[in-house]
């Protein structure tokens, strides 16, 4: 599929279609250890994702508040690795999981959607979603459930891709999924449109405009 595919489907028999196909590729195909491609060096990919892990620490350091941190969409502890201890870890792929636990022993792990989160509604301070919501076939649903599951003044922390000229040479890293079916490039007025039900504090470029970096919160009651 196209990276900046159209969502648009023609009917909701073909939006099922295609939200069943790219999420049965993480729960049962994909196997990419963000954690393993960022502690040594793999190829161009491990530049950017280590890149991403000092961004997202410096943003947390600033933003981040309380002590109940939730990682949606965790991949394999990469973010996970540097919350609080007692943090917790989401994702649908069950191989995530395990390697994880092992990068991020004082954490919890979680299997489960990000459209559809199971877990009780104004529980958690923080919330981190670094590059997944441009995986995900409903990202507004996501949205939704992390503003249902933010305390009242918590806060999300997060980016997604935006279109740059730098990702259409991702195919030239050894370590690129070249069997993932979508990923989306965000521009700035969806972002912000997405994010809308929650407060927008801010949405910036990165340095070289290959990603967006957002944080919002959840307006107090």
């Amino acid at each position: 599929m196209s990276n900046n595919i159209d969502l648009v489907q023609e009917s909701p028999e073909d939006f099922e279609t295609f939200s069943r196909t790219t999420k049965t590729y993480y729960k049962e195909i994909e196997t990419y250890d963000w954690v393993a491609i960022t502690d040594h060096f793999r190829g161009l990919e491990s530049l950017f994702h280590w890149n991403r892990q000092r961004v997202m620490r410096n943003l947390l350091r600033r933003y981040g508040q309380g002590n109940r941190y939730l990682d949606v969409g965790c991949g394999t502890g990469l973010i996970l690795r540097h919350l609080p201890p007692g943090s917790v870890g989401l994702d649908i792929n069950p191989r995530n999981l395990p390697l994880a636990k092992g990068y991020a022993p004082q954490t919890h792990l979680v299997l489960g959607d990000a459209e559809d989160i199971l877990l009780a509604a104004n529980t958690f301070s923080t919330v981190i979603c670094t590059e997944v919501l441009e995986h995900l076939p409903d990202p507004a649903a996501a949205v939704r459930e992390i503003k249902r599951i933010l305390k009242p003044g918590g806060v999300l922390v997060g980016s997604v891709p935006s279109p740059s000229i730098i990702w259409r040479f991702r195919f030239l890293s050894s370590t690129c999924p070249r069997d993932e079916p979508f990923h989306r490039e965000y521009r700035f007025v969806e972002l912000e449109q997405l994010l809308r039900p929650l407060e927008v504090i801010k949405v910036w470029y990165s340095l070289l405009r290959m990603n967006l970096l957002f944080v919002a919160q959840k307006a107090d009651d």
